[in-house]
């Protein structure tokens, strides 16, 4: 596998990776990648809102945020909604994709970043980023 020179993370990734779930070994080179700098990598705000309510719901509210605290340690990078709303809802307009999803792929554009997605569907008609995917299927 060959990580990109930038990469962002949609949520589901960054989920898997928390939780261990399959797939994770491989969002963990392209962490890697991120640490060691060779990766820039990048998360919208509301990816990071996804991640830390799932987890907090799952664990606590501490686990959550030791794990974002981390994420921003490592050298991930948090893309504001203010440089990325209007893409997003353009992303929405046209492909209809879940919220979050529209602000990880107005993310990837703004930083002109391949984006790490999951396995599902949700992103099987965009063309206008490039993606990778970490699993088949989903969780």
């Amino acid at each position: 596998m060959v990580v990109p020179d930038s990469v962002v993370f949609d949520a589901e990734p960054l989920i898997a990776h928390a939780d261990d779930e399959p797939g994770s070994d491989v969002v963990e080179e392209y962490l890697d990648a991120v640490a060691v700098e060779d990766t820039a990598g990048y998360a919208s705000c509301v990816n990071l809102a996804e991640i830390r309510y799932t987890i907090a719901r799952k664990y606590d509210r501490t686990t959550a945020d030791e794990y974002l605290d981390w994420l921003t340690d490592l050298g991930i990078e948090t893309v504001e909604v203010v440089d990325s709303w209007q893409e997003a809802s353009e992303y929405i307009l046209r492909y209809n994709p879940a919220l979050g999803d529209s602000f990880a792929l107005a993310t990837a554009e703004k930083v002109e970043a391949t984006l790490l997605v999951g396995g599902d569907d949700d992103y099987d008609e965009v063309s206008d980023v490039p993606l990778e995917r970490f699993r088949d299927g989903s969780a």
